[in-house]
């Protein structure tokens, strides 16, 4: 009966290898089936313990279910198999960002901080999608970081003077404004 049920709901059965396990997981992650999608990706896992791509496939699921300590907790055993590489987790950031999937986004380029957490880049990326849903005292945080890395990106004083402005700093964002001018934005 357990095999008749796994192949009803079109689930791979115990023999299949962690590579199916993770494919199936990928759709119903896709499909919004969450908790279904997480079953499959640790299924893999057991099958395949040193399979990073279900790894971080179930740290997105547990991202999306609310449950940041464990997926934070799979990416950091998914790094350190190598697996979650820092260009990686920018790339999926910035592609969130393009579908204006802002929150998802963040958590992507705060896992990229995770592995490399000097990137000015990865500061940047995260403040502007902090301000984007809402959250300018921690995007001025990133923000800050980012141009204590890189104090020569103009982006980076512009975005800043916006997050001031809206924090109704409007002395600190005209200095961060012409701060921006001069380097040219």
């Amino acid at each position: 009966m357990y095999l008749s049920l796994l192949e009803a709901d079109g689930l791979p059965g115990d023999g299949d290898v962690a590579g199916e396990w993770l494919r199936r997981g990928l759709e119903f992650l896709e499909a919004g089936e969450l908790s279904r999608a997480l079953w499959c990706f640790e299924a893999a896992t057991e099958r395949e313990p040193e399979n990073g791509k279900a790894m971080l496939a179930s740290a997105r699921a547990l991202h999306r279910l609310g449950r940041e300590k464990e997926a934070f907790a799979r990416v950091e055993a998914a790094s350190k198999l190598g697996s979650a590489r820092f260009d990686r987790w920018l790339e999926r950031g910035f592609g969130l960002m393009d579908e204006e999937r802002h929150a998802e986004a963040c958590w992507c380029f705060e896992a990229a901080l995770e592995i490399k957490g000097d990137d000015p880049t990865a500061w940047l990326m995260r403040g502007m999608m902090e301000k984007a849903t809402g959250r300018c005292e921690d995007a001025l945080f990133s923000l800050e970081r980012s141009l204590d890395l890189d104090p020569q990106r103009a982006t980076a004083w512009a975005l800043t003077a916006e997050v001031m402005e809206a924090l109704g700093q409007h002395h600190e964002a005209g200095l961060c404004r012409e701060t921006a001018e001069k380097l040219g934005l």
